[in-house]
């Protein structure tokens, strides 16, 4: 019986290097599930924001504006006629003279101009118009499409 008791002691060693592997082995193995579960997540959210921007890019090489005429009232208010000759419809978000944004819009900020029509945008100037000088008129739609004109007052 002693004999029986000392060779369990002596084996004891043995078992707890299993038990510390086996411990080590499912560390790494959970660590390793915690990566995969991680980067699965990621790349998803990488994939779905890559998409929306394809898809805007997209929509935004469909788009065709152009500012066809600009009328002023003697007192900065200023009118533009838009013609969307685009495939999709779209909509005026900003309108910048000589690089300024306009703030107060009077009418036609965020309207929607279906494809092959037009439609005015009236908005006080953020500059003085002078009779004589050249302003620079950029129109922007929503996803980012652009036109620019030079117009003499």
């Amino acid at each position: 019986m002693k004999k029986m008791l000392r060779s369990f002691r002596g084996n004891k060693r043995g078992v707890s290097e299993v038990i510390a592997s086996l411990i080590i082995l499912l560390i790494v193995s959970l660590a390793g599930a915690g990566l995969y579960s991680y980067s699965l997540t990621t790349f998803n959210a990488t994939n779905a924001s890559f998409q929306a921007q394809t898809d805007k890019a997209a929509e935004q090489a469909r788009e065709r504006l152009s500012i066809i005429a600009v009328w002023w009232d003697t007192v900065n208010q200023l009118n533009i006629t838009t013609l969307n000759y685009g495939k999709i419809e779209l909509a005026i978000n900003a309108v910048y003279i000589d690089g300024k944004q306009v703030s107060v819009y009077a009418s036609g900020k965020g309207q929607t101009i279906a494809k092959g029509t037009i439609a005015s945008i009236k908005f006080t100037s953020p500059v003085s118009i002078l009779v004589g000088q050249t302003y620079e008129i950029i129109g922007v739609s929503e996803r980012g499409s652009r036109d620019v004109v030079y117009w003499k007052a």
